[in-house]
């Protein structure tokens, strides 16, 4: 009886190294170190001028600031006294027609004062802006 040759088993061989490629390949930075770090060059520092350094512009923001508040004053004496004496009509008033036509024109003068104050403050608003204080 003939028996085939076996070959013997080498088990060591039997593993193969397959080349392929990785489906995921991560990333591998090249870190460079400087030979020679130099500081940057000095800077100024940034100074806002003061008004000292810039006449021009602190003697119209005072015009501007002497108009509003001149106009207030003007406001408050025109509509001041024309409220009291809308209110003091009311309060004499003899029949309620008198007493409401006097009552509508003191919230009319107090209206007119209202507005001229709101648009003195948005005016004064601005000015603050421009100086960077708001």
């Amino acid at each position: 009886m003939r028996t085939p040759y076996a070959r013997p088993v080498d088990l060591a061989s039997a593993h193969r190294r397959l080349t392929m490629a990785p489906a995921v390949t991560l990333w591998h930075p090249e870190i460079v170190l400087a030979t020679s770090i130099t500081a940057p060059p000095a800077r100024r520092a940034v100074a806002l001028a003061e008004p000292a350094s810039r006449p021009e512009a602190l003697v119209t923001q005072l015009g501007t600031t002497r108009s509003v508040l001149a106009t207030l004053a003007d406001a408050r004496r025109a509509l001041g006294p024309a409220a009291a004496e809308a209110h003091r009509r009311a309060e004499e008033a003899a029949s309620t027609r008198e007493r409401v036509s006097a009552t509508i024109a003191a919230y009319r003068a107090e209206a007119a004062l209202d507005d001229v104050l709101s648009g003195a403050w948005r005016r004064m608003s601005a000015l603050m802006e421009e100086r960077g204080l708001r």
